[in-house]
């Protein structure tokens, strides 16, 4: 048996920004294509869950109005994950604590998540919801866990 040896792959902070830039490049190019497809059949899909939560009405909420409340909530969450991934590994220093870090990546991810819902407000039959930012901050916490965790990871090949 020979000795193992251990490879670390290094990625610089460039490439970190490029991949960063990438991604919030490609989350632009996907809200547009998207404009206008998730309320296609009913402009207005809140109306029932407004009336169950705050009316008298008891009975089980439709396939269609949960999803019209799951989906955008779970599609903007997945939406900031891999940014907020790149966005930690770009931000995180060794002189800065890593509580810091996890900070600025939430400041960051919901500056862009509040240009992006005023973008939004312009594109043809796009409906936005304030309830967007935290879906978009939750995902962006998300990924900088995932972040986080990859910064203790190495990985090995034996040759």
């Amino acid at each position: 048996m020979g000795k193992r040896r251990v490879h670390v792959i290094v990625v610089r902070k460039p490439v970190t920004f490029a991949f960063l830039a990438a991604t919030t490049l490609a989350m632009a190019a996907l809200l547009w294509f998207l404009s206008g497809k998730a309320y296609a059949a009913d402009e207005h899909p809140v109306r029932e869950l407004l009336g169950r939560a705050f009316g008298s009405r008891r009975a089980p909420l439709s396939r269609d109005a949960l999803l019209a409340f799951l989906m955008p909530v779970i599609a903007n969450m997945l939406l900031f994950v891999p940014w907020g991934f790149f966005s930690f590994l770009a931000l995180d220093r060794t002189s800065r604590s890593r509580a810091r870090t996890y900070a600025m990546t939430l400041v960051a991810a919901l500056v862009l998540a509040a240009a992006m819902n005023l973008w939004q407000q312009f594109l043809p039959t796009r409906v936005i919801s304030p309830f967007d930012l935290f879906a978009n901050g939750a995902g962006a916490l998300g990924g900088a866990a995932l972040g986080h965790a990859r910064k203790g990871l190495r990985v090995t090949f034996d040759f």
